[in-house]
């Protein structure tokens, strides 16, 4: 069992070995070789390049460098009385008198919610950007009628003891009167 031990710990082709009935043969050691330079060279390299990304991630505050964006996410815990947001979209359609809540993902407003939340600020200050996510509902959904007005919105849920309480509050955050 020890020749077995020594044979895998030193990566020795069990063939090579002599065989464990000959106790009188005196077992030369095996010698690893070491890593060539290329190839320790080229691991510094990747951990030092996703090092930086992950650093410039952080600096920041993006997730565009997924999987080594910003990780403020897994930060901090959630307030189990606290309040829970999220970002929804709506559109407003011909002859229909409410806007109606889209699904906010690629195959329905060609961007998923997360790409959005990432520049929230940018797309509010900004509302023409939600023209884009009323182009690629139109491309998406060639069958269905095309939306007069597109509204970003925020729904905030309170929580008590982690379980949601009363209705979600509606919030506008920007509105675009689509061309």
């Amino acid at each position: 069992m020890e020749d077995k031990k020594r044979r895998l710990l030193a990566r020795q082709d069990p063939a090579s070995a002599p065989p464990a009935s000959a106790p009188d043969r005196q077992k030369a050691p095996t010698r690893v070789r070491p890593l060539s330079r290329l190839s320790v060279g080229w691991r510094i390299g990747a951990t030092a390049i996703a090092l930086v990304i992950l650093t410039c991630g952080q600096l920041l505050n993006t997730n565009d460098f997924f999987p080594l964006g910003s990780l403020t996410q897994y930060a901090t815990a959630k307030d189990l009385n606290g309040t829970v947001n999220s970002t929804c979209i709506a559109a407003q359609f011909p002859g229909e008198d409410e806007p109606r809540r889209l699904g906010f993902n690629t195959a329905t407003v060609g961007i998923e919610r997360g790409d959005v939340e990432s520049q929230l600020d940018r797309v509010i200050a900004h509302p023409e950007l939600l023209q884009s996510l009323a182009d690629s509902y139109v491309r998406l959904h060639p069958d269905e009628p095309e939306p007069e007005e597109m509204i970003l919105c925020r729904t905030t849920t309170q929580l008590k003891n982690g379980l949601s309480v009363g209705e979600p509050e509606l919030t506008e955050l920007a509105t675009w009167e689509v061309r």
